[in-house]
């Protein structure tokens, strides 16, 4: 039997039983009784799996995003529900017991729930497995969170120093390189005073994002390529920010300068 973590019964009361979570509940049947299980109750299952907390969470975040459009719910009231939701879970978690190939899974848990601390260690350990496989996707997207979790704690040097190792890896695997930078770093590293260094983060990730490499025929593709030029416009006017009333020195102006040539590049085709 494949070993899991151990988390204790939830009943989400306040978010109610979804469909996803009513048609896992027919395809999941007691061993012995033939009473059908609930896949979210470990005392039935004997095993809660990240991947399926993850999927009710996703369905129950969208069912929420509808009410606070339609029905005027507090989008506060929302993330409270949500949060509270993960954290039967993630409180009842046992993180020496998580199958390795989860661990990213177990740390999005955590993330969500505000455990910065706990999800580092988790992105942590995929890091290295993922780098023992050279699974350059789960390495980059797992660095990068990693990086964020780090910044969130303070450790901003590290956090600088690991995401810039995803640079190195191949094209194919650049895609959420400038993304997790400048929506997800960049907010919780800035102003802990490594302001200049975080600049050169985001010029540089600006280079690494036009040399990705995706299928132009694919919606995905065709959306990182129509919006490369607006994602940059944000990264440059996030430099000029990052160095304030130093905007006009030398060196803001050779990042600022950088990012403009990439977007001239990006503009003419």
């Amino acid at each position: 039997m494949r070993s899991g973590i151990r988390v204790g019964i939830t009943r989400p009361s306040n978010l109610g039983l979804t469909t996803l979570g009513l048609a896992l509940a027919v395809l999941v049947s007691g061993c012995q009784t033939g009473v059908m299980a609930y896949p979210l109750d470990p005392e039935q299952v004997g095993q809660v799996d990240a991947d399926l907390v993850l999927r009710t969470y996703n369905a129950h975040r969208e069912r929420l995003e509808v009410r606070v459009a339609k029905q005027g719910l507090d989008p506060k009231e929302k993330d409270r529900l949500l949060r509270e939701f993960l954290k039967t879970f993630t409180d009842t978690t046992d993180t020496g017991n998580i199958p390795i190939e989860q661990a990213y899974q177990y740390a999005d848990m955590f993330r969500l729930v505000g455990d910065w601390k706990t999800a580092e260690n988790l992105y942590g350990a995929s890091v290295k497995w993922a780098e023992g496989r050279k699974d350059y996707d789960r390495f980059t997207n797992d660095a990068l969170r990693q990086a964020w979790c780090l910044a969130e704690l303070g450790q901003v040097k590290p956090a600088l120093e690991l995401a810039r190792r995803t640079y190195k890896v191949p094209p194919a695997a650049k895609a959420p390189i400038l993304f997790a930078v400048l929506y997800e770093i960049t907010p919780a590293a800035r102003g802990k005073g490594h302001d200049q260094e975080l600049a050169e983060l985001i010029a540089d990730a600006c280079a690494q994002h036009v040399q990705v490499r995706v299928d132009p025929a694919s919606a995905s593709g065709q959306a990182l390529i129509q919006g490369r030029a607006y994602h940059m416009g944000v990264a440059m006017n996030k430099v000029i920010e990052l160095f304030g009333n130093d905007a006009r020195s030398p060196k803001a102006r050779e990042l600022v300068g950088d990012i403009a040539t990439l977007l001239a590049s990006e503009r003419r085709f």
